[in-house]
């Protein structure tokens, strides 16, 4: 196959799905998308939530859910040619491993919990015949290694579950690379990992790539991203594309006021400021020699913190280094090992069930995978009508009332707000989790990575959201991102954790690369650069 010719054409995709509630009603999603792949080259599709760019990877290798439905489109794999639409659905065991694979977004959803990592690079290894059962875990560490794992026996002895959001993106990453694949589709491959590890797998893909000659389709909501791996990029706006072509071309000159306002909305994100800095002096949370550990490993050791009335501080640092832990932690989702956790005062370590319960009210926690924490039989509106039933706050229609309003406040309309996680996109789905953990109007909200799946527009969006709240109704804020960006101005203080210890705390005005620690240093200089 010629260098200029496509291993990869798709044509008018057309792509519909099923209304809730309305009898054989659909509403469209994808509006007749065409593009083409080639060999060594990584096409980068950007676009905001809920904008069709994960219709279209799971339109093209057969994974859509059973409320959607291909109105049109054809697909050519090589010398496989594939009529996508209803009358004419291809064979995908012809295609699926062997031409393509896709590395998905929800990487510990894709993971079987009941599997050891292990058992995934066998059963994926001896099924497509690339290694024998006496080398799987040979092959299957120096994959690992090169995701710069530095334990890659342990991390094949471990459950999904028992690793961080970004260490399950990464094992993913490796099983999916190991197939050797001509076209790699990934569905935001790098949402879940911290700036270094961003960069590190971005490397990856783009040496694998080149090594193998693969075609990727690269989709992300990251304008960074798209810039720092794409060779062109095409925006998507509401199934419709806006504007493709070289990637340098596009983001220097762009001439979609779509695409203008993607890039002006990433330089907003470093402009959003708590503007209530004054915080009161009153302790409302305290955390006193933290300890706990997994399987006698230390995750968290001698970790201590303050946080006032009305304060907001961010916890940064890498994947793996107890961020998520902490937060389960104080919310008292964990017990420690050691240590204590103050709630105005009172230990909550310490608390019997029925008083931890009472703790939610006080206490809310925005957790990193929002569709995995949201009942996917419920609709939207449900979902946050919830704790305000739990805590028999108002009457069925008030609560209804009240949970619409937050929705609003979140960016959900009405039609949004009748639709299950599992017909929502994920950025929606954070949405919705954000808005039920402000509907109880809590003390301190925790947002672990509460944005960090979310395109640039959104991710303002919400951060001005919580800014506006905690102005208003004086909550404390901490702030768990692996994104120096979000919280150097929307923080009083940050916090840089590191291997499961506070490495150093200073006030979020201060830290810059040129007084910074060490590993600082390295977590501030990896920030991607957009250009």
């Amino acid at each position: 196959m010629r260098d200029d010719t496509p291993v990869m054409r798709v044509s008018d995709l057309r792509v519909a799905y099923r209304r809730r509630g309305l009898n054989e009603q659909y509403a469209e999603v994808l509006k007749g998308v065409s593009f083409n792949l080639y060999s060594g080259k990584v096409l980068a599709v950007l676009g905001e939530s809920g904008s069709g760019k994960s219709t279209i990877a799971k339109a093209v290798s057969g994974l859509l859910p059973t409320s959607a439905r291909i109105e049109s489109g054809t697909a050519r794999y090589g010398d496989f040619f594939a009529d996508l639409s209803a009358a004419g659905t291809p064979d995908w065991y012809k295609t699926r491993g062997s031409f393509f694979t896709m590395i998905f977004q929800d990487a510990r959803l894709a993971l079987n919990p009941l599997m050891t990592v292990r058992e995934h690079f066998k059963e994926l290894l001896v099924f497509h015949r690339l290694a024998a059962v006496r080398d799987v875990d040979d092959v299957s560490a120096a994959l690992l290694q090169k995701l710069n794992f530095t334990a890659p026996a342990d991390v094949l002895g471990s459950y999904p579950f028992q690793l961080s959001g970004g260490m399950c993106q990464r094992v993913y990453i490796a099983l999916s690379l190991c197939l050797r694949p001509k076209v790699l589709i990934a569905d935001e491959p790098t949402s879940a990992l911290d700036t270094v590890s961003q960069r590190e797998v971005l490397n990856l893909i783009k040496h694998i790539q080149r090594e193998f000659n693969l075609a990727v389709l690269l989709i992300t909501h990251d304008i960074a991203v798209a810039r720092t791996a794409g060779d062109s990029v095409m925006a998507l706006n509401k199934g419709i594309v806006e504007e493709t072509g070289d990637v340098k071309k596009v983001f220097a000159y762009p001439e979609s006021a779509y695409t203008k306002e993607l890039i002006a909305s990433r330089a907003r994100i470093e402009t959003i400021e708590c503007r209530g800095r004054n915080c009161s002096e009153t302790v409302l949370l305290s955390i006193e020699n933290l300890a706990k550990n997994f399987s006698r490993r230390g995750v968290l050791h001698d970790l201590n913190l303050t946080l006032h009335e009305k304060e907001v501080i961010g916890i940064l640092g890498a994947s793996g280094c107890g961020k998520s832990t902490l937060a389960r932690c104080i919310v008292a989702l964990e017990k420690p090992d050691g240590g204590k956790v103050l709630y105005s005062g009172t230990n909550t370590t310490a608390l019997s069930r029925r008083a931890r319960r009472q703790l939610c009210r006080h206490i809310q926690i925005i957790f990193q995978d929002a569709r995995a924490s949201l009942n996917p039989r419920h609709t939207a509106l449900r979902l946050v009508m919830e704790p305000l039933r739990y805590f028999n706050q108002g009457s069925r229609n008030e609560r209804a009332e009240k949970a619409r309003h937050y929705l609003a406040l979140v960016g959900l309309d009405v039609d949004t707000q009748a639709r299950r996680p599992p017909q929502l996109s994920t950025g929606q789905c954070q949405r919705v989790a954000i808005a039920r953990a402000l509907v109880l109007q809590p003390d301190i909200l925790i947002c672990d990575e509460a944005v960090s799946a979310l395109d640039m527009s959104i991710q303002s969006q919400i951060l001005e959201l919580l800014r506006d709240l905690h102005e208003q109704q004086g909550f404390s804020i901490l702030m768990i991102s692996h994104d120096i960006r979000i919280l150097r101005s929307f923080c009083h203080k940050i916090a840089v954790m590191k291997d499961g210890g506070f490495n150093e705390i200073s006030d979020s005005k201060n830290m810059r690369i040129e007084s910074a620690g060490a590993y600082t240093r390295a977590l501030l200089e990896s920030e991607p650069a957009y250009e």
